[in-house]
């Protein structure tokens, strides 16, 4: 275990440049990006500032769920589709090199849903798509943002209201390591958020 900790913190600190201080505090709008987005609940900001970026060891919380910052695990998971939940602690790192953590609920998406947010994964490598345990179709998470009720992604509104949070917030200049890359660590898409490249696999208490 301290092996794996030690090959990780080296393989993060050299893929994030070994920062672990705060980014810089973003928008703190409440108000939905522009689009057929009207009937969309308000859009959760919190200044980025809010959120420490250190790496930890498990067990991790967060204030939000799915997880829009906070402290988080070594590595991060690697952006693409997956058909089963990704690692929340890994996802959040994921969320502060800029990408986009789309959502869904697996009972409520139809197979037409699924087949698009894949397409839409394959066209973007900044986001991480993956079922979660919420009441709303589609839930759209950047670093310190967040945007619930949005519909079904194969209807006009709910493509509208995805293609809007992805053009405000992936990426976010104000953030710290906007542009880093988010692959080369965690997650085989569609099914396997555990393995490395090297054939390791995450130990169990890292959820």
């Amino acid at each position: 275990m301290r092996k794996f900790l030690v090959i990780f913190t080296l393989m993060v600190l050299s893929a994030c440049g070994g920062s672990t201080d705060t980014v810089a505090e973003s928008p703190t709008t409440t108000t939905a990006p522009s689009s057929n987005t009207s009937a969309l609940p308000p859009l959760v900001s919190v200044p980025a500032s809010d959120y420490t970026t250190n790496h930890v060891n498990p067990p991790v919380s967060f204030d939000m769920s799915p997880s829009i910052g906070g402290d988080h695990y070594q590595f991060w998971q690697n952006c693409g589709f997956y058909t089963v939940e990704a690692i929340e602690g890994a996802a959040t790192h994921t969320l502060e090199h800029g990408a986009i953590w789309i959502t869904y609920n697996a009972s409520n998406a139809s197979d037409a849903d699924l087949t698009l947010l894949e397409e839409m994964s394959a066209a973007n490598g900044k986001l991480l798509i993956s079922p979660y345990d919420h009441d709303d179709t589609i839930v759209l998470s950047a670093w310190g943002v967040q945007q619930r009720g949005v519909s079904a992604p194969t209807s006009a509104d709910g493509k509208a209201a995805i293609d809007a949070f992805i053009e405000s917030w992936q990426d976010n200049p104000q953030l710290a390591e906007a542009g880093v890359r988010c692959n080369g660590a965690v997650g085989i898409p569609p099914d396997n958020v555990r393995a490395f490249d090297d054939g390791q696999e995450v130990p169990e208490e890292f959820g």
